[in-house]
């Protein structure tokens, strides 16, 4: 039950970061990205600090892995932001959300020959007909315009989350570095890279921060937030059961994006979400 509370707990903070950075209009995301990244790192410290305290190894193995997983990480992270400053959140999150495991699962059957059962199939069924209830629809010429947006947004950032996916499996189960401090170092490496990729954009970066600094510190906690409940909840139960309870972020953040933000479409957006839910819930089951 414990589990259960804190997987539920970490899906409403995923969602409720989102909400906000799909808010934050800066001036230029990418920008505001490195702000709340810069941020997240006083929040990382602490948890990187315990780990190392209880006997985590800091080893080159794990430095070089990080480093990789950040630029994945960065290219997810501006992506995203870029997307919210184009399109709705209620069809970027969905979008991107339910592709990301099905873009894994793909790579998985097709590369590492793994085989999908019947229910892994169904989920893949169900994420795809979401997707399209979420990416469809009468909408005035304007709405369909951000729409289309937000799926092909969707898209590239599924792409950037079952990369990352993929290769941060291997970095804790196959190469087996402690997953709180790689996350914590992959964060200083997510700096580096958003430093030297921003180049003569940092110029914005007092005034972004300036104008931006509560939602900057609220999404660098909430996010860090979010992956450590679900790794402790993986503590306590197996990942058949994290996993799809995880995926019920999609649908508090098609919920919160309708009730709080006031995006068209809601309710159908929703019923998409709740289809796309289920759909990676079967997945990971299958």
């Amino acid at each position: 039950m414990t589990a259960v509370v804190l997987t539920l707990l970490g899906s409403v903070a995923h969602a409720a970061w989102n909400l906000l950075a799909s808010r934050a209009h800066a001036e230029d995301a990418r920008v505001f990205v490195w702000v709340y990244s810069m941020f997240s790192l006083v929040a990382l410290a602490p948890a990187a600090a315990v780990a190392l305290a209880r006997g985590a190894d800091l080893s080159w193995t794990l430095v070089a892995a990080s480093a990789l997983s950040a630029v994945f990480h960065t290219a997810y992270a501006v992506s995203l932001q870029a997307a919210y400053s184009r399109s709705d959140l209620n069809v970027t999150y969905p979008v991107a959300r339910g592709l990301g495991p099905v873009l894994a699962s793909a790579f998985a059957v097709l590369v590492l020959q793994e085989r999908l059962s019947p229910v892994g199939w169904v989920g893949i069924a169900l994420i795809t007909a979401g997707v399209g209830v979420v990416s469809t629809g009468a909408a005035p010429a304007h709405l369909q315009a951000r729409r289309a947006a937000g799926v092909r947004w969707g898209v590239l950032i599924a792409c950037a989350i079952a990369t990352y996916t993929l290769w941060d499996a291997h970095a804790v189960a196959g190469l087996g570095v402690d997953p709180v401090l790689y996350y914590a170092v992959g964060g200083v490496w997510m700096c580096a890279v958003l430093t030297l990729s921003s180049g003569a954009r940092l110029r914005l970066a007092g005034e972004v921060a300036r104008r931006h600094w509560r939602t900057g510190a609220a999404v660098a906690v909430l996010s860090p937030l979010a992956y450590v409940l679900v790794l402790v909840a993986l503590t306590m139960a197996p990942v058949s059961v994290v996993a799809p309870l995880r995926s019920t972020s999609i649908v508090i953040g098609s919920l919160l994006a309708w009730w709080w933000l006031g995006e068209a479409h809601g309710a159908r957006r929703l019923v998409g979400a709740v289809v796309v839910t289920a759909g990676v819930a079967a997945l990971v089951l299958g």
